[in-house]
């Protein structure tokens, strides 16, 4: 009786962690280049509090995130704009023509842990980057739905995406961004020591 109460418990409990971390991963970074555009709604959540809005994106390496707070995060692929009204302050990086990046570029060089259930993923990311520990939360087909990533000294982020639509003809225009004209400009702030 007992081996087959132990039989079954391996057999309902073997489909959540039959796929490794890596294996998850390379299916979520598949899906996501797979995608040619996308726009959505957003919620960002950070020390500061929540924020809600839209994105677009646009392969290779184009986003346009909006704020109902009028913050706004924009990359045509070779420069990023990140934009705060009320600050009046606007951050131009330049990104070496390497593409946004994304969220990609923020799990390169960690170890994956992963488990599959019947509605998506769910991959946990440890190294030794910025952000020490990273949940990536997928669909059944390897679709973002969340992230949530944190560092050792408190501070990180999560978001969430919602509504979103896949492979619409977006306007390559939307990705280049005006600057406010009484913006105060900081150039390349992530390259400042």
């Amino acid at each position: 009786m007992k081996r087959i109460i132990f039989i079954l418990i391996l057999l309902f409990a073997l489909p959540l962690y039959s796929i490794t971390g890596s294996e998850a991963l390379s299916k979520f970074r598949a899906r996501m280049r797979s995608i040619g555009s996308m726009r959505g709604m957003i919620s960002m959540s950070t020390e500061g509090g929540m924020m809600n809005g839209t994105f677009s994106y646009k392969s290779p390496g184009k986003i346009h995130v909006q704020f109902d707070n009028g913050k706004t995060i924009v990359s045509n692929g070779r420069k990023l704009w990140v934009y705060n009204p009320e600050s009046g302050i606007c951050g131009v990086q330049d990104l070496g023509g390497g593409g946004s990046g994304g969220i990609a570029s923020l799990i390169d060089g960690y170890t994956a842990m992963a488990r599959e259930g019947g509605s998506g993923a769910v991959i946990k990311l440890t190294g030794s980057g910025y952000y020490d520990d990273i949940t990536i939360i997928t669909d059944g087909s390897y679709m973002l739905r969340s992230a949530t990533f944190n560092n050792s000294s408190g501070g990180g982020f999560s978001v969430n995406l919602s509504g979103v639509q896949l492979n619409l003809g977006l306007p390559g225009g939307m990705f280049d961004y005006s600057v406010p004209a009484n913006a105060q400009l900081v150039n390349n702030p992530l390259n400042i020591q």
